[in-house]
């Protein structure tokens, strides 16, 4: 049922097909509401990844709330906190810089979703189990999956088959191998999901998956993987082509100079943005050290970073928002590799 995607070509899709999403919705709007967001797109499963996306967020604001001083366990105020989420529910706005993060994952999401859900499902239990996986955190998780979601109901029959209440992450892992090997569903048919994704971008399956030489095994890379040159922006398809104008499968027909680095290539270019000059295992290895594991909060950290004026304001920015939240070496190889980036932006 899987099909190999190429992480970096997947990214390159969602980011532009989020850009011109987003460019439609917020053309006269400055903030979008719950139900804008229902109707952002003509993917559902790409808006409903997105309310979920939100929902995670309340959660973890909610946690945020906790005190030593006062018992949240208390039914009343567990009640209280459930009326004051359905309350917030009901009065999202978003502006598009926080928004375009989510938007580009749930993208990503749900591509993976419809071409290889196995990967997807691996990637999102990773997550869960952070704490340990409970037969609630599945159900509402349930509720945001509407793509190949029969191994994903499988899962959750097979977990409640076992005598604990909550999974350790080994476990939960395990557990959900054994699902993934004893699955004997089929892949939905994917023509209708990419319809309704080529009414904003167009594209065709075979453009996003991985070669021999860039199959990836798991949807997060390992860091000790050598990160493949960025693949240059794509453009829409026109009538006259020109050598100006390159598609994805013009980046997929050509072939780089065995002897050409990301560094060779990096080198040859002004830095304009600090997203687009980021590697691929550089992202992730980011994400993993500096910011929790937290891909929504990464991605607003560098469209932030794109932001500012100054190295110096740069600096401050990651100093008071990050560094201190996730108590970073300030000496450690990845502090100093994301801002000897930074500071290739400003000088």
């Amino acid at each position: 049922m899987e099909r190999k995607l190429d992480q970096a070509l997947v990214e390159q899709y969602s980011e532009e097909f989020t850009e011109k999403v987003l460019s439609l919705a917020y053309a006269n709007e400055e903030r979008l509401s719950g139900k804008d967001i229902l109707n952002l797109t003509p993917v559902k499963q790409v808006n409903l990844l997105i309310v979920k996306s939100l929902f995670d967020q309340w959660q973890q604001e909610i946690d945020k709330l906790r005190s030593p001083y006062f018992d949240y366990s208390s039914e009343e105020v567990q009640q209280a906190l459930d009326d004051f989420i359905n309350i917030l529910s009901q009065h999202i706005s978003v502006d598009r810089s926080h928004l375009q993060p989510l938007a580009v994952k749930a993208v990503q999401d749900t591509l993976y979703l419809v071409f290889s859900p196995a990967t997807y499902y691996r990637q999102q239990v990773r997550q869960l189990t952070t704490e340990g996986l409970r037969e609630e955190d599945l159900l509402t998780w349930l509720k945001y999956v509407k793509v190949n979601r029969s191994l994903l109901e499988q899962y959750l029959d097979t977990f409640r088959q076992q005598a604990e209440s909550i999974l350790e992450p080994s476990a939960a892992t395990q557990l959900l191998e054994e699902t993934i090997s004893q699955f004997s569903g089929s892949r939905e048919d994917a023509t209708s999901y990419v319809a309704s994704f080529s009414e904003i971008y167009s594209f065709e399956p075979d453009q996003l998956l991985a070669t021999e030489e860039t199959v990836q095994a798991e949807y997060t890379p390992s860091p000790s993987e050598e990160a493949p040159p960025p693949p240059p922006k794509m453009e829409e398809h026109e009538t006259a082509t020109s050598d100006s104008t390159r598609t994805l499968h013009d980046y997929l027909s050509e072939q780089s100079p065995a002897n050409t680095t990301l560094t060779d290539i990096q080198k040859k270019h002004k830095i304009d943005s600090i997203r687009e000059y980021i590697g691929v295992n550089q992202r992730y290895m980011f994400i993993r050290e500096l910011f929790g594991n937290n891909p929504q909060e990464y991605q607003q950290a560098i469209y932030d970073l794109d932001q500012k004026q100054s190295y110096v304001e740069a600096f401050n920015f990651l100093r008071h928002e990050f560094a201190q939240k996730y108590h970073w070496k300030m000496d450690s190889e990845e502090v100093v590799e994301l801002l000897e980036i930074v500071s290739k932006r400003y000088n």
